[in-house]
């Protein structure tokens, strides 16, 4: 793939990002439901647990990866950290 203008690059990750995190919510909603998890009574939050939650997280990315070019794929790599913080 050609060397893209920084610009354009970063487009493309926001929109890779955007599919991880679509993909991990799905991802997440489905367990929920699949799990019966019920609100936390202290603060309303529904989680995975973690063990769960990282394997979910793989998937996600699994699917960014999937989904764009392999030319992207180390770009995509490079942000995964940050995302999952973010996650």
């Amino acid at each position: 793939m050609a060397a893209l203008d920084p610009v354009t690059e970063e487009l493309f990750l926001g929109i890779a990002h955007a599919l991880f995190v679509n993909r991990l919510h799905v991802l997440r909603l489905t367990e929920i439901v699949r799990l019966g998890i019920r609100p936390d009574p202290h603060d309303q939050n529904m989680e995975v647990p973690d063990d769960l939650d990282k394997d979910l997280i793989q998937q996600a990315f699994a699917y960014v990866l999937h989904h764009f070019p392999g030319s992207f794929s180390g770009k995509v790599e490079a942000a995964k950290a940050r995302w999952i913080r973010l996650a």
